[in-house]
């Protein structure tokens, strides 16, 4: 076995953990610095409604104009975004995907694809996950997602002030 075929074992046994063994899995979200604002207490609910997805290179996390159905925390790996074809940024670990499926009260389609670099490992928190959390988890997930935009949106404006003159 060579040195890729070896960390591809090794990512996907972490991988099958943290989707079977609920401590791992909340004790990696809890690493994870999406989910820094969010209280150890309000963090084991959310874990409770979240999967572990593992994507190879190339994979597709996300299509543009599909129906927004999961938002996507990455645990591990990058991941490009493309609009329409163009690339439009990097996701990394910590960061997340879909944020705005939590929002709408409506369905929505997605604004980007994002494709797998490489190994990807992300947490999945489908929308019925979301309808399923109560009380302060929800005011500490508001919490962490509108942080999430936030950085999204001083990126945004970064690249605003490059491409001016």
């Amino acid at each position: 076995m060579n040195e890729i075929d070896a960390v591809q074992t090794s990512l996907a046994s972490y991988s099958k953990r943290l989707d079977e063994v609920s401590a791992d899995r909340f004790n990696e979200l809890r690493k994870c610095s999406f989910f820094d604002p969010i209280p150890s207490e309000w963090l084991k609910p959310i874990s409770e409604q979240t999967e572990i997805r593992t994507f190879s290179a190339k994979d597709c996390i996300t299509r543009e104009g599909e129906d927004m159905n999961a938002l996507y925390v990455v645990l591990y790996g990058t991941a490009t975004a493309y609009y329409n074809k163009k690339v439009v940024g990097t996701i990394r670990s910590g960061e997340c995907v879909g944020e705005g499926m939590y929002f709408a009260n409506e369905n929505i389609s997605r604004s980007a694809t994002v494709v797998a670099d490489g190994q990807v490992i992300a947490a999945e928190i489908n929308k019925t996950g979301i309808e399923r959390l109560r009380g302060e988890a929800v005011v500490y997930m508001d919490k962490a997602l509108l942080l999430a935009l936030f950085k999204k949106l001083q990126g945004a404006n970064r690249k605003i002030e490059e491409l001016m003159p």
